[in-house]
């Protein structure tokens, strides 16, 4: 029975990948040094957050959504090279997403004595990094290094680890002959890298340290990380991030409740038992895998307007709903969906229903874009997924994106990604053990 559920507005992440299916990897945890089986953290946008050092107080809501869409339509354009890259070798796969694209950070701290730094938290990334002393070139960041050496806790893995094994899996994964030591090398889709050594260290999540995670010592990077951030936080579904790493404390559950990246607030990430959801009006949808394990997808069926729908197409090597063709990530804004028949019907369809003048959006992101006009009402936008239906408000399917000039959110594309834009205030609960994805309309703005 598909069930459907509203809410006010919404804003997440979802890319989607038709042509890539599930694969099965081992996966490592790590020794933890308390009982807690739940923690919570702020998640903040980097530009609407005054958490964030990114923060302009200054910038319009325009500039901010501006910047959010450029850095979406980048991502987008290196999600779809990797995933026209996924039948080269395991040897020579590269990380291809352009780390400016980055929407939300973490703070956590590293070491003993902890020592804190800031991250891009992704869940399109697996292996958590930050660059470390002694450095060969480093890109420039406010806080000091990471000093490995003052650390009593930190350890370099070696090229007979499990963790290592399981890295030269999907990338480049060397070792020196000499001291034995496991060597990384990740490289992004705008050139950016990450040279350094894996190692285990301890993590410490505000009050929750867990020991012996691995995470990967940058001695020689470049890139647009920005000078605020000290490297990745990998909220991925690969063996070595996060999720995977704490699966016996956290079983496998993640959630988080993105407010809107128009307001001045901070959102919220959760694991372990505070991610669950209770409540009768929670929805959930399988979740599927990609090949490498990293993306998180689910199958979206069906895109209602009104009284019409319009059935998502389909390869013709896909059995119905057998594989995803959504993928959860953090860092795309707008929404991508198929082009052609598909896509048309939708906007010609709201179209007729609203009765706009269309305009031109002077930045071409947008196919339907109209003069703002608060009495200017949608018809209904329901996105059916596989057993949940969710209902999209206006105020998230129609935003002003300039002066003046309100767009139609969701655009067309080679590859379709329910966008963080379309998911704003919704709960939504992963869980990798049952393999599924809940949502619940919530007021994200309000502590959980």
């Amino acid at each position: 029975m598909t069930v459907l559920i509203t809410t006010s507005s919404v804003f997440l992440v979802i890319v989607s990948i038709f042509l890539c299916s599930e694969a099965q990897v081992s996966h490592l945890t790590s020794q933890e040094s308390s009982t807690t089986s739940g923690f919570s953290l702020d998640l903040f946008h980097r530009e609407s957050s005054p958490l964030s050092p990114f923060y302009n107080p200054l910038a319009t809501r325009s500039q901010r959504l501006k910047n959010a869409i450029r850095r979406s339509n980048s991502r987008l354009s290196h999600f779809n090279i990797k995933c026209r890259n996924r039948s080269r070798s395991a040897g020579s796969i590269e990380s291809n997403v352009h780390y400016d694209s980055g929407e939300y950070l973490m703070k956590l701290s590293i070491g003993t004595p902890p020592v804190e730094t800031l991250g891009i938290a992704d869940t399109g990334s697996d292996v958590t990094w930050i660059q470390c002393k002694p450095c060969e070139r480093c890109f420039k960041q406010i806080n000091p290094l990471f000093d490995l050496r003052a650390s009593s806790s930190y350890k370099t893995l070696k090229c007979t680890s499990k963790q290592c094994k399981s890295l030269q899996t999907f990338t480049n994964t060397t070792c020196t002959r000499e001291h034995n030591k496991c060597q990384y090398h990740f490289v992004y889709g705008d050139g950016s890298y990450s040279n350094g050594h894996l190692a285990t260290e301890t993590l410490t999540f505000e009050k929750t340290s867990i020991k012996k995670l691995t995470f990967g010592c940058g001695h020689n990077n470049r890139g647009i990380f920005g000078n605020s951030t000290s490297g990745i936080i990998g909220l991925g579904g690969g063996p070595l991030s996060i999720i995977n790493q704490l699966k016996e404390r956290i079983q496998g559950k993640f959630s988080y409740c993105l407010v809107s990246i128009l307001k001045n607030e901070t959102s919220t990430i959760s694991f372990g038992e505070e991610a669950e959801l209770p409540g009768s009006k929670v929805v959930s949808t399988p979740l599927f895998r990609t090949p490498d394990e990293t993306y998180y997808n689910l199958y979206l069926e069906k895109v209602i307007i009104g009284n019409k729908s319009f059935e998502v197409p389909r390869d013709e090597n896909q059995a119905p709903g057998g594989s995803g063709n959504i993928l959860i990530d953090s860092g795309t804004t707008l929404t991508y969906l198929p082009g052609g028949e598909f896509y048309n019907g939708i906007v010609s369809t709201l179209k007729e229903a609203m009765g706009v003048k269309t305009i031109d959006d002077p930045d071409g992101n947008f196919k339907f874009c109209y003069k703002t006009n608060s009495h200017i009402k949608a018809p209904l936008i329901a996105f059916q997924f596989k057993d949940a239906t969710i209902k999209i408000p206006q105020s998230s399917t129609f935003v002003e994106v300039d002066d003046g000039i309100t767009c139609f959110t969701v655009v067309h594309s080679q590859m379709s990604i329910f966008g963080n834009i379309l998911q704003e205030n919704f709960l939504v609960s992963y869980d990798l053990q049952n393999k599924k994805v809940s949502f619940q309309a919530t007021d994200c703005s309000k502590k959980l």
